[in-house]
């Protein structure tokens, strides 16, 4: 659930940014249209237009003249007549004069015409000598407003601007309060939905509103996943009784095959060619006997079916005891086994299920008997923080590149049998500790303590 607020978080902060920024560019954007449309705009009526065309008009012997650059001033400016009202309010010169323009006017008409219309036409003055130039535009072309704003007013304008950027701003994140926490009312049976079937969990969402198709597409993931998980679950059981019968069913006459071969290596009547055979039978029987419990090992640890019997022990006394087994049972054959146990790790306690190790540690130095014989086994121990390091050498040509990865579950290969370095690695797993496979060998780290406080488990 915290990714989910802090994807809101960023929704909401997001929001405020994209609502300041169009504010300003907004701003920007006015200011901008407003400049450009003054300076595009100068074909409409303008004051200097009026005074380039006054410039051009004169006065000789009580009588008005227009030049004939004025003329064509007139020509190509949007003003489409023009006239000179002189001081007595006669008509002193005109251009292009409306039939229904006066040509008489009194000081109150020009006052009026000077802000407003005339004729429905909208006009603008510009004084030229004693008399009073008037130009007129096409009817409904300009919009003409006389307004008026009080000083105080004008005053007030920056502080009114930013107060009104304030509360643009506030209900900018107001809204994206309310639509973000809309968007979270959506989003949180969709995540709570992703968590469950993460978990395995059955997944029941209401499939309306804005997530409707995504809860019924999660709606349809989690009924597939029941069905395979109830498939898988039938055909782990399957295996798994199956695996318990064959132990079951095989466990009694290969306990009678071990019996006759180890008293057939005893009997003084056979030859020494037939002990040894004997001893070979007991021998290969082992190594059934060895796979058989493997093979049920692994099946309980892969569904956690195998529950750790936890106790303190020293490590250093159960690897002793590991290597005084192979040399008791004569398994060894060729190979030297020695083991190295530092000073400081001699005292060391740690917690664990002691058959288990016991089974891991006999698996590696076994893997080392068989595909390294002859060759010097070392067995070391050390302790690093709250680790113990087993390192288990056989300096031989080392575990190949395609069986650490059939171990690691990076590839599959029915051919090649990895069982007892599988749980070897299950184990370790099993107590929280990590394997590690090298050129020459394979190192377990494993913690003293299974205290997930202590030890700083994720």
């Amino acid at each position: 659930m915290k990714s989910l607020f802090k994807i809101i978080r960023r929704y909401v902060l997001t929001a405020v940014l994209i609502a300041f920024l169009v504010l300003f560019f907004n701003w920007l954007f006015l200011l901008l249209w407003g400049y450009w449309t003054m300076k595009g705009e100068r074909n409409i009526a303008l004051r200097w237009r009026i005074e380039e065309i006054a410039k051009e008009l004169s006065e000789e012997n009580s009588s008005f003249r227009m030049t004939k650059e004025g003329y064509q001033r007139l020509e190509e400016s949007p003003f489409v007549w023009a006239m000179l009202i002189k001081d007595d309010g006669t008509l002193g010169w005109s251009y292009q004069l409306p039939p229904e323009i006066p040509h008489n006017y009194t000081l109150a008409d020009i006052s009026v015409l000077s802000k407003w219309y005339l004729k429905d036409y909208p006009v603008f003055t510009w004084t030229c000598g004693d008399g009073v130039l008037v130009m007129g535009t096409e009817k409904e072309s300009v919009a003409r407003f006389n307004m008026e704003y009080s000083v105080r007013v004008i005053e007030k304008m920056p502080a009114l601007f930013f107060s009104m950027v304030f509360l643009n701003l506030c209900l900018t994140l107001l809204l994206a309060l309310v639509f973000g926490y809309r968007f979270y009312c959506s989003l949180r049976p969709i995540a709570q939905g992703i968590e469950r079937i993460s978990n395995k969990e059955a997944v029941f969402l209401p499939e309306k509103g804005m997530t409707d198709e995504l809860s019924r597409k999660l709606n349809q993931t989690s009924r597939i996943l029941v069905q395979q998980n109830n498939q898988l679950a039938k055909r782990d059981n399957a295996r798994t009784n199956w695996i318990s019968g064959v132990s079951h069913d095989i466990r009694t006459p290969l306990s009678l095959i071990l019996g006759y071969a180890d008293s057939l290596s005893r009997n003084p009547v056979l030859d020494q060619k037939g002990q040894k055979e004997a001893q070979s039978i007991r021998r290969q029987a082992l190594s059934i006997k060895k796979l058989i419990e493997d093979l049920n090992l692994t099946s309980k640890l892969e569904y956690n079916a195998q529950p750790l019997r936890i106790e303190k022990f020293l490590p250093a006394v159960l690897l002793r005891q590991v290597a005084a087994d192979f040399y008791n049972e004569e398994m060894l054959g060729d190979s030297i086994l020695e083991l190295d146990v530092q000073e400081n790790a001699e005292q060391i306690q740690m917690e664990g299920d002691t058959q288990m190790l016991e089974r891991a540690f006999r698996n590696l130095i076994g893997n080392s008997v068989r595909y390294a014989p002859g060759l010097r086994i070392l067995v070391s121990m050390s302790q690093r923080e709250r680790w113990l390091r087993f390192l288990f050498q056989d300096f031989g040509p080392g575990i190949p590149s395609e069986v650490v990865d059939i171990v690691e579950g990076i590839t599959e290969n029915p051919n090649i049998h990895v069982m007892g370095l599988r749980v070897v690695r299950q184990i370790v797993q099993a107590h929280r500790g990590r394997m590690e496979f090298l050129t020459d060998g394979v190192c377990l780290w494993l913690p003293q303590s299974l205290d997930k406080e202590e030890n700083g488990y994720v």
